[in-house]
């Protein structure tokens, strides 16, 4: 399982690597997947990615790269979930702090989809995770921009050098 997926992961690199785009179109894909892979929209992620990269224009293997990538950190999400929800409390809170421990005796199946506690959880958590997606999108645009004019400079420095068999008859 593990295997397939890596190698599912390699597939779509491969795709994103020779995908033939402008550097800016790939960076607005790379950076649009990296932002929804934040929000806590799971299932949808992917469709929103790919929704937003085609509305602006962007590059949608890109956009699935980015989102795939968080993907890859899966085993840190409790983690970042909680400090997502954390930033997000500590900001619609007046005065300002963070919200309580959980306990196990916080967890009720019955009040799971209660209304009150799903916008309690909901407005924190998701304010959380767009101002923590917003410098990591960043830094994945200008990560990817600079990696898409290496690419095309050194292939544009491969293709102009002048072939030793060119001055053949």
């Amino acid at each position: 399982m593990i295997a397939r997926f890596i190698h599912h992961l390699q597939e779509i690199w491969k795709r994103f690597v020779e995908t033939r785009d402008c550097p800016h179109a790939m960076a607005g894909g790379m950076a649009i997947g990296v932002f929804f892979g934040f929000v806590p929209a799971f299932g949808f992620k992917t469709l929103l990615a790919l929704g937003t990269s085609l509305i602006t224009r962007s590059n949608v293997i890109a956009a699935i790269v980015g989102v795939t990538l968080h993907d890859v950190f899966c085993w840190s999400w409790p983690f970042l979930y909680r400090f997502e929800f954390q930033v997000g409390h500590w900001i619609l809170s007046n005065p300002h702090q963070f919200a309580p421990k959980l306990l196990k005796t916080d967890f009720r199946i019955s009040e799971i989809m209660q209304w009150d506690n799903f916008m309690n959880i909901l407005y924190p958590w998701l304010l959380g995770s767009v101002i923590i997606a917003i410098p990591f999108t960043l830094l994945s645009y200008v990560v990817t921009l600079i990696f898409m004019y290496y690419r095309e400079k050194k292939h544009v420095a491969r293709h102009d050098h002048p072939s030793h068999f060119s001055s053949l008859p």
